[in-house]
This record gives structure tokens, sequence and C-alpha cells, in this order.
């Protein structure tokens, strides 16, 4: 009673206070539709905080994020919407007691300074050639197509080095073709979307629209950069690399578009009306940051070098750089900005974005975080970003050279810039680039480079910032692992796969073509006889010829040689064919725009009722050897292929398949080196000077991806559905480079193997926070320059989608899949499939339960044993290149990256029923060569007298050395080898 008492003055006071303020929350409710950002979060109190310490949140909605070990806030903005959802809890600050507690942001960190910049210095060589060999040395075809409807617009094309090879799927390719559907050909330089129209540049900035299925960036408002003459007659391309493009407009204007570049460059020289303008009004205008209260509108002269313009329709902030001192006439009306120059003008001009949001008033902005929001509320520092335009100002760049280099900490490449002073009163500046996500994570902090933390651009791409250079390179280091053949397989799965291999598998099925009994081999795998003769199309004939040479390999590894060796022999007279030009669907040489091209079969069938299914066989009706080639005249025939589509998915099957058979067969790697050398020319010719192909023809080094689509341009640009295809292409590179101990392709190769590894993450499984909010999906089906979608080319069910992005299943796969995304995928693929039967039907199957290996090993093996044999069929659209054999190996080699020991493939630890003994590696490494040397001559001198003992020599050589021992009187001479170069 006495404490009480002493207490109760004090308590009096407490509960005389007013409220205090609370969270007040809501239970299983969230906001969606407006996310301005999210955090971690320990509990609602913290989320609360947060909330009302940023600028236009209204609610915290705290959920539970199984990837965190904290709970996940989001904060929730003016335009977010009510919804059930169970788990969650909404909450806001009750402030009628006082205000909440707001806890100071962290102190901004102290800035290191750059060194200054420097001035420009020369750029490497590009890559080596791989070989400048006319393809009609090699047997192709020629066919000329500068009469056809996929003629090139050669008055676009005014190259200075007069290149005869152009260039089909760059990003600068679009300039060169006819309007699309939009009525323009947009090039999505990055960050800004260029339009090239008769007299100049259309510059557009764009936006993100979002739906549940499709991410597109939307272009509504424009800059034109050029000029106020009506009478010009277009553009051309002058100059193009891996990274610029240099159009010109007759001899008055000339813009170099810089891959990333947040400047638009125009050089003018003795222009009669030279412009740069928009249809748009302004809120603010300044020269040289001073502010011009009362802009004019009739013309008023002004001396700058910074002409600066917050546009009332767009709230952005453009800056736009002339040579200094340079007398400039304003128009700012209601609805235009322009900026107009005396007649006879010469000099550069930049145009640059600095700011995408500055008001947040009216809502015009869609980057703005919410209305009334300016950046400079959400993000204080914005200022840094104008800052880092104005210093890299001075440095226009002219041209470009990219180099890749194995280095310990894995492939370097580097951006080599051929810049110069834009103005030469002016000092040397820093060079200034926009960074990507996937860039940001392999740019090394060397101390040469600043992200400038604040500002950038929100569009397909994600968040992307201003990277700060101090020399004129920009180096990018992707950490590289160890590439294998085929992998290492579990000891203990080692009879299964054997099983299967050589004892078959799970019911009757058709193979070949043909229905096969229960337990027929996968040894003895073929393919039907009007696919031996090569009437099938590039990309299917490619996987099939890729799916022998996986089972060619797993023999190898397993010391069975007698299947190696049925299987590299089909492989090899196969492959072989349609590299001597003896297949029906001829492989031939387009000499208008330079690349191997197939002429396609126009099919008939024919009826034989006396067979077994299918009762017949299809032929080609057109006749090949007189060039009456269907693919010439429908851009869909052949996928594409004679308009330059998915190249990279059909011959990097072929590369790959072409890598195994000189691996295992040296002598026909040497034989077939320089046809093989064409396709690998056509998809990865690393050198401008080749004459005949153009350089990388799909790889674009600033994205870091592929581009599939060629010259049929389509509304949305550019485009790529399977980035594992993608990913084969380029290991088939490597691997043949190995093959063939070409070590400069080897390490390209690898490096586009991990480039494309890396990029697809980001911008096809949604790394880096590059889906914005408002897609229902964890991956795109397909990606275009201006929108991805949750769709495929052949169907929008969800299996197709995950499937095409997960085979081949090769040593490839397991760098491109990863357990973060496979959590937040698989179970979406997994359900898809599971209530669909034509999953199964279709073969996709395969790649969902193989996939789910690296999650949870043991059970997608149980999955993949279950399985019945009819999903690896030649006639399985999705499996048609898989094999169970190979499937099993693959699942049971994830996740083991060391090299076995020597021992590891011991026979004697494989079960004696499902198996044919052989020797050691060591008694083969130890013996091979003595055999090898005795009976080279033995059987040079026998086979020259005796041809018909020349295969059983052969086959029992190979069954006791362990080595492929091939007889080539088919395709080489014995006595055209020079033993020295062995």
């Amino acid at each position: 009673h006495v404490i009480l008492l002493l207490l109760s003055p004090l308590l009096f006071v407490v509960y005389s206070q007013d409220p205090q303020p609370k969270c007040v929350c809501e239970t299983d409710v969230a906001y969606v539709g407006h996310n301005i950002s999210s955090y971690p979060a320990a509990g609602y109190q913290e989320c609360c905080g947060l909330c009302t310490t940023t600028p236009g949140c209204k609610k915290a909605v705290l959920r539970t994020d199984p990837t965190l070990p904290t709970k996940s806030c989001i904060l929730a903005g003016e335009g977010a919407t009510k919804k059930k959802e169970h788990g969650t809890q909404s909450c806001f600050w009750d402030k009628n007691g006082g205000e909440s507690p707001k806890p100071k942001g962290p102190p901004r960190p102290k800035r290191k300074p750059l060194p200054k910049g420097q001035p420009p210095t020369s750029v490497p060589e590009a890559f080596a050639p791989l070989s400048k060999r006319n393809p009609a040395k090699e047997g192709y075809r020629p066919v000329d197509r500068r009469n056809s409807e996929a003629a090139p617009l050669y008055p676009k094309l005014c190259f200075d080095d007069g290149r005869k090879a152009l260039s089909t799927n760059h990003w600068w390719v679009p300039s060169t073709l006819g309007p699309n559907a939009r009525g323009k050909n947009y090039i999505t330089e990055l960050p800004y979307v260029l339009n090239a129209v008769d007299n100049g540049l259309e510059v557009g900035y764009p936006w993100l629209m979002v739906q549940g299925h499709v991410v597109q960036n939307i272009i509504d408002r424009h800059w034109l950069v050029g000029s106020e003459r009506k009478d010009m007659k277009g553009h051309c391309v002058r100059r193009a690399d891996e990274l610029t493009a240099t159009l010109k407009w007759g001899k008055h204007l000339e813009s170099t578009l810089v891959r990333g570049s947040p400047y638009v460059t125009m050089r003018y020289k003795n222009a009669p009306m030279a412009v740069v303008g928009t249809t748009q009004g302004i809120r603010t205008f300044s020269v040289d940051d001073n502010e011009i209260t009362d802009p004019p509108t009739d013309g008023q002269e002004y001396k700058g070098h910074k002409y600066s313009a917050v546009l009332r329709d767009s709230d952005e902030h453009w800056n736009v750089y002339v040579p200094p001192g340079t007398p400039a006439k304003i128009y700012a009306s209601p609805s235009t900005f322009m900026i107009k120059f005396k007649p006879g003008f010469s000099g550069v001009v930049r145009l640059a974005l600095v700011n995408n949001c500055t008001s947040g008033a009216d809502g015009v902005s869609r980057h703005c975080a919410s209305v009334n929001t300016p950046n400079s509320q959400t993000d204080p520092f914005i200022g840094d970003f104008e800052e880092a335009i104005d210093a890299g100002a001075n440095v226009c760049t002219e041209g470009a050279v990219v180099t890749s280099e194995k280095t310990p900490k894995g492939q370097k490449v580097t951006y080599h810039y051929k810049d110069v002073r834009c103005w030469d009163s002016l000092p040397d500046g820093l060079l200034t680039m926009i960074a990507l996500p996937h860039h940001m994570a392999v740019t090394p902090c060397t101390g040469e480079y600043r992200m400038v933390q604040s500002g950038g651009h929100r569009n397909l791409r994600g968040l992307s910032l201003a990277l700060q250079t101090t020399g004129h390179k920009w180096e990018l280091v992707y950490p590289d692992y160890d590439i294998d053949w085929i992998g290492h397989p579990d000891k203990d799965k080692l009879p299964e796969i054997m099983r299967a291999l050589k004892d078959g598998g799970n019911g009757s099925f058709i193979m070949g073509g043909w229905m096969q009994p229960e337990g027929t081999a996968e040894a003895h795998f073929d393919i039907r006889r009007d696919m031996k003769e090569g009437m099938i199309d590039p990309y299917n004939a490619g996987k099939l010829f890729a799916k022998m040479a996986r089972l060619a390999l797993i023999a190898d590894k397993l010391e069975e040689f007698e299947i190696r060796d049925e299987q590299l022999g089909k492989m090899r007279t196969y492959l072989s064919r349609w590299l001597d030009h003896t297949s029906r669907n001829l492989l031939i040489y387009d000499t208008t725009w330079g690349g191997v091209i197939s002429c396609g079969c126009r099919y008939i069938w024919i009826d034989m009722k006396e067979w077994p299914e299918p009762k017949g066989y299809p032929v080609c009706a057109n006749n090949e050897t007189k060039l009456e080639c269907p693919t010439l005249m429908d851009p869909n025939f052949d996928f594409g292929n004679a308009y330059y589509n998915d190249h990279h998915f059909h011959y990097g099957y072929f590369v790959y398949a072409a890598a195994v058979a000189a691996h295992l067969d040296p002598i026909w790697g040497r034989s077939y080196n320089e046809k093989l050398l064409l396709l690998l020319r056509d998809i990865a010719n690393p050198n401008p000077d080749d004459p005949y192909f153009p350089p990388f023809r799909h790889f674009d080094w600033y994205l870091g991806h592929s581009w599939a689509s060629g010259i049929a341009g389509g509304p949305n640009g550019k485009n790529q559905e399977s980035t594992s295809e993608a990913v084969n292409a380029h290991f088939g590179v490597h691997l043949y480079g190995r093959a063939t101990h070409h070590d400069a392709l080897a390490d390209q190769g690898e490096a586009m193997l991990l480039m494309e590894s890396h990029s697809s993450k980001y911008y096809w499984y949604g790394f880096g926070g590059v889906f914005p909010e408002g897609y229902e999906h964890h991956m795109a089906g397909i990606v275009h320059d201006l929108l991805f979608e949750f769709q495929t080319y052949f169907g929008p069910q969800t299996y197709f989608i995950h499937g095409i992005h997960v085979l081949p299943l090769t040593g490839a796969t397991e760098g491109l899949l990863t357990r973060q995304w496979l959590k937040r995928s698989f179970t979406v693929f997994n359900e898809s499939c599971e209530g669909d039967t034509f999953c199964t039907g279709s073969g996709f199957v395969t790649f969902a339960h193989a996939s789910y290996a690296i999650l949870n090993k043991d059970e997608a093996w149980d999955r993949i044993m279950a399985m019945p044999d009819s999903v690896y069929d030649v006639s399985c659209g999705g499996g048609n290149g898989n094999s169970k054999t190979s499937t099993l190996y693959w699942v049971a080699s994830v996740g083991n990256a060391q090299i076995p020991g020597d021992d590891y493939f011991d026979p004697d630890a494989i079960d004696e029923s499902s198996q044919t003994r052989g020797h050691s590696w060591l008694w083969h490494m130890t013996h091979g060569l003595v055999w090898m040397g005795a009976l080279t001559g033995v059987l040079y001198t026998v086979s020259k007298q005796f041809p018909g003992l020349r295969h059983s020599i052969t086959s029992a050589l190979s069954k006791v050395t362990g080595q492929p021992f091939w007889s080539r009187s088919e395709y080489i001479e014995l006595k055209e080898v020079d033993s020295s170069e062995w």
C-alpha cells in the first residue's frame, strides 16, 4: 500500500498523458499492386517504422519469406489494393498520440575519389580468325538472294570496309531492315530505345507496363536529334562492331550508337537545320545550371555548354551538351521544347537523361515511387547521377573491341573503347557507361571503377546504374568451373546406367521410327532411313546426332568400346553426309548475307501397308540438286534457318556431335576440320575480317546472351527462347576447341558459355530483382528487346516454357540451373506436368524430373526410372534428343565436380549380368600405346592387301586397347597422314 501510494502521482501522470502512437495491424491481409520497395524486418514494429520513414508508403506488409532468415517487409504505396492473404500482416502507424519513431538513416559513406580522366588509348586487336577458307572450296553450293524478298536493303549499308558478310542478328540490325508491324524498327541501345528516321534519331525512354504474363517496354514520347530538313534521304550504317554502330545521314549527320551509353550522340557537319527537341512542354529550363525563370517561346538565343530541361509531360530531367559557347535558339511552348542551331553548324551534341522523376506531380511519370514522391525524397543522393553524367560528357566513343582471356580468377572479358574528346577545349572526362544487373555482379572491385549508387534507370533489364571508369576499358570477370565432357556419376548408379544402355528399359516403344520389342537396348539406337539420308530439318538432325554422341561418350566412360564404336560410327556417317553435301536437305552457302543455310525438304508420304508402324516413310519432293529450296521463300521453314533464325541451336548440336567425334576419333576430326570450321564460323566467327561470315552472328557481348531471331524483323525486336540450347552451342564450341587442341577457340567457347549462363539467370530466371511486381511467374519463356513473356513459340503450356530452358542435358546444363531458382520454379513445373498427359507424350516430363536432381537427387533418379521409354523416341518432340542412358547418367553426375580416380569405372564394381568385362584404365595406359604402335604398320599392310579384313582388325584393336581405332578408307587414305602430325 505504501509503494502504491508513493507511485500514484507518477501513475496519474502516465495515464493522464495523450495516447501514444502505436502500430495498428490487420491480420491475413495484404496490399498489392504498388510496391515501393521491400526490406527484411524482424517484426511488425520495425516494418511500421520503415513505412513511416519512406515517402509515399501507406501500408507496411509483413510476410514470411522462406528464403530469408527474417520476415520480408513490403512497403505499399497509394495505388495498392487490398486482398486476403493467409499469414500476412498489413500495418500502419496510428499517430493520434504523436509522431511515430523515425530512425535516422545511415550517414552517407565517404566516397573514394577516382583518379582524373585519362587521355584515350589504343585498343588491342580483335580475336584471331578461325579460317578464311572459301565455302565453295568445301563443296558448299552458292545461292544468290539479292533479287529475293530476303535481300538486304543495300541503301542502308555503306560500310567503310566494304564488308560482304552482313550481320543478321546483332542489336543494331533492325536499323537496316524495313518497317515492322509498328511502322518502326527500334534499336534497343539501352537505356534508350532509338528509331532511325530520314532526318535523324528518334530517342525514346521506356517505362514498364506489367501484366500477369507479359512485361513490356512502352515508348510513348520521343526526342528528335537531327535536322528539320524534310528532304533528307535517310541513313546508312557506316561502321559496326560488337558494341557500337555508326549511322550517317548524307554528309551532314553522323551518330555512333554505343551499347549501354547514357548519351545519345550526334556529330553535325555543316548542318543546315540542326535541331534537338521533343513534343513536350517544360517545367523548368536552365543554361549551365543557371535557371531561366521565364523560358522563351520565340527563339531567344543563348550561349552555353549544358542546356537542361525538366519536361512537364513525363516529369523527366534531360541535359543537352553542346560545344562550349555555342549559340542556340530556344523554343519552349506549352507543348514543345526545341534547341535550334545556326545554319552550317558543326560539332558534337549529346543528349542524356539525368532524373526520371523530378517532382512526382500529376502522376505523369511511370518511374516515380508514388504520386507526389520525387526521386529526391526516396533517393537523397540523386544528384550524384547527374554529376556522373556531367563528368563523362566529354568522352565520345567511336568504336570498340571485345577480348576474352582465361585468368586464375575466371574468364576476363574486356570491352575496349575507341574514345576521343567530344570537345577539344575541355579536359578529359571519365568514361561513363550503364551497368545492368548482370554486369554489377562481375565488375571487379579494383579501384578503377565506381558504381554510382543513386539514380539510374529501370526497364526490362531491371535496375541499371552508372559506372564510371578511370580508363577506356571495362573488365568483367566470370568465375569459371570445371567443364567436363560428360560428368562423373555416383558409383552405385553405374549398374542401372549399364542396364539402360545394354538391356533396354520399360516396355515396348518406337525407336528409329519402328516399334521395338521390350528390352531393346539403347546401345543399338538408330534413326529412321529417311533421317539417315538427311530428309530432316537441321535442328532435329542435330539433336539426334548429339544423342548418339552422348551415348558414345557414356559407353567410352563405361569401357563398353563396341557400343561406343557402334554409336560413334553411325553418328559419324550421318553427320558426314551433311558435311559432304550428300544429304537430301542440303547445306548451302548464302553469298548475299554470308552464311550457311539449309535448302529444306518438302515432304510427301510413301505408304507401305505391309510394313510395321508407321507403315511408310517420308521423302523429299523437291530437287535439292537444282536448288529447289523451300527455305528460301518461307521464313518459317526449317525453323527459319534460311532467315538466320536459331543457327546457334541448329549448328550448335552439329558442333557438339563433331567435337565428340573428333575427341574419340582424331583422324576423322582432322579430315573434316575445315568443313566443321565453316559451321563454327557461321555461329561463332571471332574475327571481323573473315570475308565469308559476320563476327559472332548471335552473341550480344553487352547483354551477355544470344539473340536467336534473324532478318525477319518482329514488332518487339530481337528475341530468344531457349537459353539452354544457346549454352549448348557455346559448350560445343568449347569442346571442339579442346578436341582439336585449338586453345583460343576453347577459351572463346568457355567465355561465351559462362556469360550466357550468367545472364540467363537474370533475364530469364529473374535474378537481381529483374522481374517487377505484378509479373506472376518465376521465369520468362521468351525474352525480346521490348518485352518478355511467359510463352513459347510452340505452346503456352508451363512445362514447355520450363523444359525448353533445360534441354539438352549435357555437361554444361548444371552450370545454368541453380538451386535458388529450382526451389521457386520446380513445383510449378512439376504440377503442370502432372495435370497434362501430353507432358509425358511430348517428352518434356524428362526435363522436369531430371532438373529436380539439383534439389533431390535420389527422388529424381526414381522418377526417371519410372518413366516409359517412349519419351525418348525420335518422334517425340521434346525428348527425341535425349536417351534414358544419358538422362540417368546426368542425374547420377549432378553435384559430382571432382574427377574420379582411375579405378572409378573398374568393371568389377559393376554387376556381372549387365556388362561385358573390359580391362582397367591402367592396363590401357601401359599397354595400349605399344599395341597401337606395333600394329599400325600391320593394319596398313593388311588393309591394303585384304580390304575385307579391315573392319574386323579395327574392331578387335578397339576392344583390346580401349581406344578408337577406325578405318578411314571412306574419308582419308592412311598414306596421306603424316606421322609427325600426330
